[in-house]
């Protein structure tokens, strides 16, 4: 039988779990928080949208998922419902759609679902979910082929770097995305990273790099120590 189009909802697949069957789907863009100023005497308005906090910010978004519950009568429906509500209504989730599997969207879920025959049910899954959805490859977590995608993916490697710089520096080269979250640097002994004409001072353990701000494409780190890194590198696209 041929794989059924779900969506999981942190480890609850809608078909694998549920046998539910999608009949719509809508993945909502997040909207822009602008702001504009009206200054007198000024033909329009100021935009001020980007001249804050390094760029455009977004509202959440909102995705619905709309299933069929077949072959499901009165009783058997509410037992799915207590299941389901069970695993998901009110809860955060990192939900991944199955048809483009290598990214996840995080969100706060709520089922809603309707009975009007003995047969069949509808079932709706709203989520209230971050602006960004956020690539799977960046997570330091076992790495799957099947859900990566050879059009448009990028391999990000957040595994350990060994440097061996004691008095030079060693480059470091990482790819940002469109929505780069705090970078994350964990080291095995202390030493110094260099962004951008910056220097700063790593402590051995997790540095959290607030004043490094990774944009997107490609992006030079130089350290000088020796040791060994580790670069949690997280971030995604709308």
């Amino acid at each position: 039988m041929a794989k059924v189009t779900g969506v999981h909802f942190g480890e609850f697949h809608t078909w694998d779990n549920w046998h539910l069957k999608m009949k719509s789907m809508k993945i909502g863009l997040p909207k822009v928080k602008t702001e504009y100023l009206t200054v007198p005497g000024m033909n329009g308005s100021l935009d001020l949208t980007e001249a804050q906090n390094g760029g455009v910010k977004y509202e959440d978004r909102e995705l619905e998922f709309v299933f069929d519950a077949r072959n499901c009568n009165y009783a058997n429906w509410d037992m799915l419902i207590s299941t389901i509500s069970a695993a998901i209504h009110g809860q955060k989730r990192r939900i991944i759609i199955d048809i483009n599997p290598g990214y996840y969207y995080l969100g706060r879920c709520t089922v809603e679902t309707s009975k009007t025959n003995e047969v069949n049910a509808e079932i709706v899954i709203k989520c209230i979910c971050e602006p960004f959805k956020i690539d799977i490859a960046a997570l330091n977590e076992p790495w799957v082929w099947d859900s990566f995608s050879f059009t448009d993916g990028v391999i990000r490697k957040t595994h350990e770097v060994d440097i061996n710089s004691a008095t030079g520096w060693q480059k470091v080269t990482i790819d940002g995305w469109i929505h780069n979250e705090v970078l994350k640097i964990i080291t095995d002994t202390q030493m110094l990273v260099r962004f951008e004409d910056q220097e700063y001072r790593l402590e051995s353990g997790e540095n959290r790099m607030y004043e490094m701000e990774i944009t997107e494409g490609r992006n030079d780190l130089y350290f000088q120590g020796v040791g060994k890194i580790m670069i949690l590198q997280i971030g995604g696209m709308i």
